[in-house]
């Protein structure tokens, strides 16, 4: 009789490798209470459409990566590939509204179908943070703060990059996505294959492609910081004073976006070059027009996740040093 295996893109976490990841997990709660965040738990599945409707159904997530069946019911089912859209259907059906600006934490396990690599696996685990119901900049300030503290107390922030962006309002963004749209199009028979399919359905991912034949064309790209209102400038302009009155170190990249389609204003990802191409250890940004797409009220928020392994792959290094 075969011995079963363990299905591809999942793992068997043991030894010093599991210790590293309930170091993670432990550090996390710790800061989080430091920093007020009350914790949270999701079911581990939800109807398929509140990741579609949240996430848009233009997404990779969405429409390459979910694990998604149906049930004895005949309702769509998915297991969750993110935390951010399952905790806005959370607060927005159990009236958390009454708890608004609220901070909440979690962390536990996630799915996505996708190609397994270091430190990227099937199912995979990430701590989250959130906060719901602020539209002040100072609210991105404090989680990147967090964020930073975080880092810190893990030991693995020496060489790790805070690259900070803006996506603008929504008239900003829109205004941007239809010049990058206009820009990419005069190329679109030199792009990858990929970004030819995400030109017309999500071209702010092709700033974001690894691809050889779009790198070619991105550094002539639109930039959003010619797109950007006033308000959308103003805003930005409070996040990084705050940032730097909080001494939180950050560098600009213009090209830097969010794969999800809520993102607005603020956008971020802590990069490192000890991970390989996957360098991101640590992602978010404001997304204020989630709640809505749930069939919401208009809700300011802002978020970020990080992947436990990833983390504690870095956590290992350092001990090994």
């Amino acid at each position: 009789m075969d011995t079963p295996q363990a299905i591809r893109g999942t793992q068997d976490i043991f030894g010093a490798e599991a210790e590293a990841f309930a170091h993670v997990v432990e550090t996390f709660e710790r800061v989080r209470k430091l920093y007020r965040f009350r914790r949270a738990e999701m079911p581990v599945f939800e109807k398929t459409a509140v990741f579609s409707r949240s996430l848009g159904e233009t997404t990779d997530v969405v429409s390459k990566e979910m694990y998604s069946f149906e049930d004895r019911g005949g309702d769509s089912l998915t297991l969750r590939p993110e935390f951010t859209a399952g905790i806005a259907r959370a607060y927005l059906t159990n009236g958390w509204q009454q708890h608004a600006p609220l901070k909440l934490a979690t962390h536990g396990p996630l799915f996505r179908y996708e190609r397994p690599q270091k430190g990227r696996y099937r199912q995979f685990h990430q701590i989250d943070a959130e906060i719901i119901g602020a539209g002040e900049p100072q609210a991105d300030v404090e989680l990147l703060a967090m964020a930073d503290q975080l880092l810190k107390e893990l030991g693995v922030a020496d060489g790790v990059t805070l690259m900070l962006n803006t996506l603008g309002d929504g008239q900003s963004r829109e205004a941007w996505r239809s010049a990058l749209v206009e820009y990419f199009r005069a190329v679109q028979g030199e792009l990858s294959e990929d970004s030819q399919e995400r030109l017309e359905k999500n071209p702010l991912r092709i700033l974001d492609s690894k691809d050889p034949r779009d790198k070619a064309f991105l550094a002539d790209a639109p930039k959003i910081d010619d797109f950007l209102s006033g308000e959308a400038q103003d805003f930005f302009g409070k996040v990084t004073s705050g940032l730097d009155a909080a001494g939180v170190e950050w560098t600009r990249s213009q090209s830097l976006v969010r794969g999800l389609d809520y993102y607005r204003h603020t956008a971020f990802e802590f990069v490192t070059d000890r991970l390989g191409a996957q360098g991101t250890v640590l992602g978010g940004g404001r997304y204020d027009g989630l709640m809505e797409s749930l069939g919401g009220p208009h809700t300011p928020a802002v978020g970020w996740a990080a992947g436990i392994e990833r983390l504690a792959m870095l956590v290992g290094e350092v001990e090994q040093a």
